[in-house]
């Protein structure tokens, strides 16, 4: 489980990285602005 989590985490960080070395983070801006939000919506 350990091994996955790891996997999953890599990878975000990478694509995270791709994004803001080719679109200047405004995928990952995005994102994260979305997850804002849901959070938002669940009162977290």
């Amino acid at each position: 489980m350990f091994k996955g989590f790891t996997v999953v985490v890599v990878a975000l960080i990478s694509t995270a990285q791709v994004d803001q070395y080719l679109t200047h983070g405004r995928y990952t801006d995005a994102a994260i602005a979305m997850l804002r939000q849901i959070g938002h919506a669940f009162g977290f």
